[in-house]
């Protein structure tokens, strides 16, 4: 019975911990996107001007 109590407990604290991980290393991925997507909207602002 305490093994089974152990092993619940491992797989709570594994999966939280796991998609705690997974949610910061999805925001990181997000702020990259956001960079490239206001870098790009800058040179087409540029290339617009230039026109």
């Amino acid at each position: 019975m305490r093994e089974l109590l152990f092993f619940i407990m491992g797989l709570i604290i594994g999966g939280l911990s796991m998609t705690t991980l997974m949610c910061c290393l999805q925001i990181n991925r997000i702020n990259e996107m956001e960079a490239k997507c206001a870098e790009l909207e800058k040179a087409n602002t540029e290339v617009q001007d230039e026109k």
